[in-house]
């Protein structure tokens, strides 16, 4: 709805001044807060127009974690979205440089909002550059309610150690949502390194894990019947993405709903210089592959297949030290992060587990907002 299109209910609800805007796909508004007027504006993505501070806030926050940068949203947008759904960035600013920004995707037909994210997904968090951030998160997720009125909200998967996720409930009541609640995503574990090289890091570990590489390479690797290579970028990329789809495919592991985004990922991470792809022949056959992401110190280990026939080989396992071996001595990384699950094998590798959780809530100005409430508090209470 463009701003000339709001009731005048509305305009008293929210007590908000229109702003003319030149990019017709954005809109603005100003909300009063305590004499400081903070402007709300949506910008559907993909976009290539954003303001200069905007995308400098969200290229410090990629430092922290590739998932959090415009090239790795812009991906899933382009490549993992089903038909009904689309996504938005609500930005809410006081002025240059001191601002808040919440990526979206809004679901057509049941018209509740969620995180900009999906199972490709590790974590999430909204980009924040204000040294007094609260205002400006109640204000955009007022908004939220009050001029866009989605239904329900939900955001996840956040890192519940994180300060965001400490408050991000009592800013959603302060917002006016209701049947505000956190629910458990899915275990996170990683490791830290504090400067070891790779021989340290494996005799820290479990004495089985240790022994099981060390068995399983000498088997892997002999007759010379076993190499490994692992892709940074370049002409070899395209084979690459070709030897893991093939491998994947072939798996035990479930295809993928979203064919495009892997492949796409890879070449985006292949052009940041994120990428370490990983592939083990043996008889000269690629068996085995796994697509790393490094950036700012950690390794992220992000897809792992192998083919089931040579499944007695390991070289999954094989291919894992190898790959980590690198990551560590060559990269110098400080951190491994094993994303998402809690498999029993990743508490041999990893040290420390975390936990991925989600908030969600309801809005009480619209009626299926209320119903949505309702149902959940019944089965809350009949559970």
């Amino acid at each position: 709805m463009n701003n000339t299109a709001l009731s005048a209910r509305a305009l008293r609800i929210l007590n908000v001044c229109p702003i003319v805007n030149a990019e017709p796909r954005t809109g603005a508004l100003w909300l009063p807060q305590n004499n400081n007027p903070v402007e709300i504006k949506k910008i559907l993505l993909p976009s290539k127009n954003l303001a200069e501070d905007l995308h400098a806030a969200f290229s410090r926050h990629e430092c922290d974690n590739p998932q959090f940068g415009l090239d790795w949203l812009d991906n899933l947008v382009r490549t993992a979205l089903t038909g009904h759904e689309s996504a938005a960035l609500y930005v809410a600013r006081r002025g240059p440089g001191d601002l808040v920004a919440l990526p979206l995707k809004l679901d057509g037909r049941t018209g509740q909002a969620h995180a900009l994210a999906n199972f490709y997904t590790s974590t999430y968090t909204p980009v924040i550059q204000s040294d007094s951030s609260r205002p400006l998160l109640v204000a955009l997720l007022r908004f939220l309610a009050d001029r866009e009125r989605f239904t329900a909200l939900t955001l996840s998967p956040i890192d519940s150690q994180t300060p965001f996720f400490a408050e991000v409930a009592a800013l959603l009541e302060d917002a006016g949502w209701t049947g505000v609640h956190h629910y458990a995503c899915f275990a996170n574990w990683t490791h830290s390194l504090e400067d070891a090289p790779f021989q340290t890091y494996l005799s820290n570990r479990p004495s089985r894990l240790s022994n099981t590489i060390n068995r399983k390479t000498r088997s892997f690797f002999k007759h010379d019947r076993g190499r490994m290579e692992v892709l940074h970028g370049g002409e070899q990329v395209e084979y690459g993405i070709k030897a893991f789809v093939s491998i994947y495919e072939r798996s035990w592991k479930t295809n993928e709903p979203f064919d495009a985004f892997m492949p796409e990922l890879i070449r985006l991470s292949a052009r940041r210089d994120w990428l370490r792809l990983g592939l083990a022949y043996y008889d000269d056959i690629p068996v085995a592959s796994q697509v790393w992401l490094v950036s700012g110190g950690v390794a992220y280990i992000y897809k792992l297949a192998h083919l089931d026939e040579y499944a007695h080989l390991s070289p999954g396992t094989v291919l894992s030290a190898f790959m980590l071996e690198r990551a560590i001595d060559q990269d110098h990384i400080a951190t491994v992060d094993f994303l998402t699950g809690d498999d029993d094998y990743k508490k041999d590798w990893m040290s420390h587990r975390g936990e991925r959780k989600g908030v969600a809530a309801y809005n009480p100005r619209t009626l299926r907002g209320r119903a949505l409430q309702l149902g959940h508090t019944l089965k809350r209470r009949f559970k």
